[in-house]
């Protein structure tokens, strides 16, 4: 599952981590984003802000699990012809401890964007964009047992520019490698909507009255 995610990146980033894009939003950064909220989909030409969640329940899709999608036709013209990234600096996980729900953020390992893989679609006639899950990696299986689709720069740029068939886009919908990902210790912040500066990061940040337990060790 994916939903809750961070950006804290501007238009100039953007266009050079994703070369091929002719435009970009500037967005202010935003460290937790939620379903329904806007989130940056790039797509083959340009990056656009739209909405989180399309069309299919109350509410709406803001994850389709990649099985789903490749064995359900309904899905198909959206594999086939609108796959966007929605590029991240992180997307949480919860981990409870004395049963209080603790969040962990997690991002890349080397310090580069996230690009989740997903489809663009529509929600009551504007564009909207969902993400696709996988099974989990080690690193997010105690968790969670699903994690969105973490494609590298390479896979992300095909996924994006390349003619695919349903076959080949299979072989991208998958967890990525162990040890690609970085988890830390957030804020309980985060869990509140409202909440939006990047002390979410900081997993010190805390009401004063709040313990917060340490992460385990690996």
């Amino acid at each position: 599952m994916c939903g809750r995610i961070s950006f804290s990146f501007n238009r100039a980033e953007l266009l050079a981590t994703y070369a091929w894009l002719r435009d970009a939003p500037d967005e202010d950064a935003r460290y937790n984003i939620a379903p329904t909220d806007p989130v940056v989909a790039v797509g083959p030409h340009r990056a656009d802000l739209v909405r989180w969640g399309i069309d299919g329940r109350k509410g709406g899709l803001f994850n389709i699990r990649s099985e789903t999608a490749i064995v359900r036709p309904y899905y198909h013209r959206f594999l086939l012809g609108q796959r966007i990234l929605v590029p991240a600096t992180h997307f949480y996980e919860w981990r409870t401890v004395s049963g209080r729900r603790l969040p962990v953020a997690v991002s890349r390992v080397d310090g580069k964007l996230l690009n989740l893989a997903g489809l663009l679609g529509s929600w009551q006639g504007q564009l909207a964009a969902t993400i696709l899950t996988t099974a989990p990696n080690s690193d997010i299986a105690p968790l969670h047992n699903r994690m969105p689709v973490a494609l590298n720069d390479d896979d992300a740029a095909t996924w994006v520019l390349e003619d695919l068939s349903l076959e080949q886009i299979a072989d991208f919908l998958k967890p990525c490698p162990d040890g690609w990902l970085r988890l830390a210790p957030a804020s309980p912040l985060v869990n509140d909507v409202r909440n939006q500066g990047p002390e979410l990061l900081d997993p010190h940040a805390l009401p004063p009255h709040f313990q917060l337990e340490l992460m385990p060790p690996a």
